[in-house]
């Protein structure tokens, strides 16, 4: 989360823009409470609860904002024209949309290029899926104990995001030039969704290439998203 936080940023430094899909198997797991801290650490922030193909693409080219959806499990799935929008923002040679505007129904691109994190309850449409780094939600246990978020007092937050946006300012060039490696155990579509998040955590330092590289492997098991069914997600954990 805190690389994604800050590839927002150096947005336009990366060729690849993963999608952060925040999933959970039943409502009440935080997915809400974490796309509204996102949206002080984020430059641009833009959150939406539904929202169609025509609205998303004109709101990218009018705003170049980092994209916060939630509840997507209410409109996605039976999206398909939307789902093609969010698909085409993927790789930026690639991150466009036409259309016809006007009374002469001229023909104009819309730029689709700019950071994406999706909040639903299930899986997101395999496609997406395979174009995102998921955080798995889940609830609370109730021995569980942790520190309750001040949704009055997410300004508090506000000098991170104005660090990051500094450092990312200085670090441009070097991100630019990085070609971090990649664990092989990641196939080629996770490798290209976690390159930009290995720059940045090559680029910081310290600790930081360990653990994203062990994040990459935790979240990201080989074979992830190859087959989405859930029938046989089931048999497998049954053999297991």
């Amino acid at each position: 989360l805190a690389l994604w936080a800050v590839h927002a940023h150096a947005h336009d430094a990366a060729e690849i823009s993963p999608i952060l899909a925040i999933t959970s198997p039943e409502k009440r797991c935080g997915k809400t409470t974490l796309l509204e801290l996102l949206t002080v650490l984020v430059p641009r922030a833009l959150p939406a609860a539904n929202m169609t193909s025509a609205v998303t693409f004109r709101a990218i080219e009018e705003f170049r904002p980092t994209l916060l959806v939630d509840e997507a499990d209410t409109f996605l799935p039976r999206n398909d024209e939307l789902r093609g929008v969010l698909n085409s923002g993927h790789r930026r040679s690639m991150a466009r949309v036409i259309r016809t505007v006007g009374e002469h129904y001229e023909p104009r691109f819309f730029h689709t290029w700019s950071p994406k994190a999706i909040a639903l309850i299930g899986k997101l449409p395999g496609t997406l899926a395979d174009r995102s780094i998921e955080i798995r939600m889940r609830r609370r246990a109730p021995r569980e104990k942790v520190e309750r978020l001040r949704l009055d007092r997410l300004g508090l937050l506000q000098p991170i995001c104005q660090m990051i946006c500094r450092w990312v300012k200085d670090e441009r060039e070097q991100l630019l030039s990085l070609d971090p490696p990649v664990p092989e155990a990641l196939h080629d579509r996770a490798a290209d969704n976690w390159r930009p998040l290995f720059a940045i955590a090559d680029a910081v330092g310290g600790e930081w290439p360990a653990r994203s590289r062990e994040a990459a492997l935790t979240l990201t098991a080989p074979g992830a998203g190859e087959d989405a069914s859930l029938r046989t997600q089931l048999l497998r954990d049954l053999q297991e």
